[in-house]
């Protein structure tokens, strides 16, 4: 009598769960032993006890400190919501940038990069730091006041003027850094960027393609012929947007603007 052959049923998902029993069972051997080691073996736990913040000071330290503090003390080392932290830090206007370093076994290092206040902005809700990637920062207070200049015109405080003016701060701070350090405010105008310098009435042009365009000799003849004499009060704008040249304004004549940065 024959006999009636069986047939096996397939179950394709047998070999995957093989796998996730031996991947539980050596995760549990592996924290068994972890967690032995660190009862009597002295092994340390590897989990946050200290947040190391650099790249700033004062005030905002202590408010970096206080959000890392928070969100990574006692937490995993190698598990922690490192992204979470990173948005916590970078919705600061003043966090430019960050750095998260994990140093076992048991210290986490941020090196956070400040933005750079450039020049005031005055408006009639406030004073306020800009820097110089066009970030609205903080109010101006006892506590971060620098020697900056301000941009205070109305006309000057579009979008588009505040950019232009923003670039030529920035070329004035790395390129002619005395002169930028003596400036008080900045203005926008048809002709171009016009400076303002700390006891001098006079506006002073400056090119709109190259803001530092004849600055050493505009300084060379204003502490030569001007400075502390009478004749700067006849002064009634300095131009440094040509070519070789420092043209003078004079106040009390009808005469063309003459060319004082003569060959010497």
């Amino acid at each position: 009598m024959a006999l009636s052959s069986r047939t096996r049923s397939s179950r394709p998902w047998l070999p995957w769960v093989r796998v996730l029993i031996v991947a539980v069972l050596v995760a549990g051997a592996g924290l068994g032993v972890l967690e032995l080691g660190q009862r009597y073996l002295g092994l340390q736990r590897l989990t946050i006890e200290q947040v190391a913040i650099t790249g700033c000071r004062g005030e905002r330290l202590a408010e970096a400190q206080r959000v890392a503090d928070a969100l990574c003390l006692g937490k995993p080392l190698f598990w922690v919501d490192v992204e979470k932290l990173r948005r916590s830090l970078e919705e600061r206007r003043w966090v430019k940038g960050l750095i998260i370093r994990r140093d076992p076994p048991d210290r986490l290092s941020l090196v956070l990069e400040e933005r750079q206040p450039l020049l005031w902005l005055a408006r009639p809700t406030g004073v306020f730091l800009l820097a110089d990637d066009g970030i609205v920062l903080d109010r101006v207070n006892q506590s971060n006041l620098l020697p900056i200049p301000v941009i205070a015109d109305p006309k000057s405080q579009t979008d588009e003027s505040i950019l232009a003016l923003i670039r030529t701060a920035s070329v004035l701070r790395d390129r002619q850094k005395d002169f930028f350090e003596r400036l008080s405010e900045l203005r926008w105008s048809p002709r171009g960027p016009v400076a303002f310098l700390e006891g001098l009435q006079a506006p002073i042009y400056l090119s709109k393609s190259d803001p530092a365009k004849n600055i050493p000799d505009f300084q060379a003849i204003y502490l030569e012929r001007y400075a502390k004499t009478p004749e700067l009060a006849r002064v009634r704008y300095f131009d440094l947007r040509w070519d070789g040249d420092v043209v003078a304004g004079d106040l009390e004549t009808e005469l063309p603007p003459k060319t004082t940065a003569e060959k010497q």
